[in-house]
């Protein structure tokens, strides 16, 4: 496989950041603080690492690390969705819409979004680069 370049990698951190947005405008605002009017965001420090800007404690949590996220301010669905992200700016891989606001087995979601604002939030993340059907 070859190494993505640095413009591949920025290019991928926008859809990233495109597609948390689009998760914070709908349902239950995930990666959004309202006291702080700030939507998280990832980053890319100066050596290459992908770090992502919490959007309640403000902290670059640096993702690639296995132990507790220290200032992550949200539960493990989300902290698996934004390890997923960082793969795909790592490597190109889209993520499926799967893991937008997965489905229980009575048509719901875990994300506690309701129906329709799940609705309109995957139809938006479909819109996105970074997520296939």
């Amino acid at each position: 496989m070859k190494r993505a370049t640095a413009a591949e990698k920025d290019e991928r951190l926008a859809h990233a950041n495109a597609l948390i947005k689009t998760i914070s405008s709908y349902g239950r605002r995930f990666f959004y603080n309202a006291r702080h009017n700030r939507v998280a965001e990832m980053v890319i420090a100066p050596k290459g690492h992908i770090h992502f800007i919490d959007d309640y404690s403000g902290n670059a949590i640096y993702v690639a690390y296995n132990g507790h996220w220290r200032g992550w301010s949200h539960g493990g669905t989300l902290r698996d969705l934004v390890k997923r992200l960082a793969e795909y700016i790592r490597t190109g891989e889209p993520l499926s819409i799967n893991w937008i606001g997965p489905q229980r087995f009575d048509d719901s979601n875990i994300w506690g979004y309701a129906e329709e604002e799940m609705a309109k939030c995957r139809a938006e993340a479909l819109l996105n680069q970074a997520v296939l059907p």
